[in-house]
């Protein structure tokens, strides 16, 4: 059943899976997101982890092989819901550059409703691995918007105290090739929905267009933060604190900080944090936590 390869999508497999009377593990209806979870586990591959780390093929039976559930990841991908145009970036300025001071897993940034109360908040998710594979601890939660507050202060007196440089030439504009990138990725994934290319060919083609598209992106960001680090007046960039500004300043950002490690304060605090609630790495500082790995 897991091998039916007339049934194309997630939503196919999940409607057959529950006409046939399928259950999930824990006893409810396939949907949509419980497809893709099997789909995406290792263990249907015969892959072993340790710690999100592949150490090697199981000795056991598994419903794909290694090479079968390789290009179904890139179908997955694939078959993901192009984002609406601008929804995919950062709306935090320092969304990237906070980690969990207990394990040192990247910290989300979102919106959250307590008792009526709004605010920015950034949290460890005990459900996201870090770069070592490992989960998060979820032991960390505190409200963003002192912490953006410091950061800001320490960004704008290290430009204050920077010597203006030249401008360089205007960098190149790679946003034309990364549209165009994303047009041919959006016709292919057509062609094979359509059934007018192969499954393989469309792997092959897919896997080759995104790692063109990775390739471009790197460039772009390379790109921002040359702009950033030679810019005359780096200072007035960083005040303008417009919404399509958002990328620049994060780009002037990097140049001044790497990371900032956030520890918890406790539950029920009525004074402002210590300001030793957080450690800020300045860039170019050798990462401690990577060291000792």
């Amino acid at each position: 059943m897991l091998m039916d390869r007339s049934r194309k999508t997630p939503g196919d497999v999940a409607r057959y899976w529950n006409s046939e009377g399928s259950r999930t593990p824990q006893g409810g209806a396939w949907t949509i997101q419980s497809v893709k979870r099997v789909y995406r586990s290792e263990r249907t591959g015969g892959i072993v982890t340790y710690k999100g780390q592949d150490i090697g093929d199981s000795i056991y039976g598994a419903p794909l092989t290694r090479a079968e559930w390789e290009n179904v990841q890139f179908l997955l991908d694939g078959r993901a819901t192009p984002a609406v145009q601008g929804s995919g970036k950062r709306k935090h300025l320092y969304s990237g550059f906070l980690r969990c001071g207990n394990c040192g897993s990247a910290l989300r940034v979102q919106w959250a409703t307590v008792q009526g109360r709004t605010f920015r908040r950034t949290y460890c998710h005990s459900g996201q691995r870090g770069k070592k594979g490992s989960l998060g601890c979820g032991k960390v939660s505190r409200q963003y918007t002192w912490i953006e507050e410091r950061l800001d202060e320490v960004v704008e007196a290290a430009l204050e105290a920077r010597t203006p440089r030249l401008e360089e030439a205007p960098a190149e504009d790679l946003m034309s090739e990364i549209n165009q990138l994303e047009s041919r990725i959006g016709a292919l994934r057509s062609r094979w929905k359509d059934g007018r290319i192969g499954d393989e060919d469309y792997c092959d083609s897919l896997a080759h267009l995104r790692e063109e598209l990775r390739t471009l992106h790197t460039r772009k960001a390379v790109t921002f933060a040359r702009r950033s680090c030679t810019e005359a007046n780096a200072l007035a960039a960083w005040k303008d604190t417009a919404a399509e500004n958002l990328e620049r300043r994060r780009a002037i950002v990097a140049t001044v900080i790497d990371h900032v490690d956030v520890f918890s304060v406790g539950r029920g605090r009525r004074r402002p944090p210590e300001i030793t609630s957080i450690e800020i790495a300045p860039a170019g500082a050798p990462d401690e936590r990577a060291s000792d790995c």
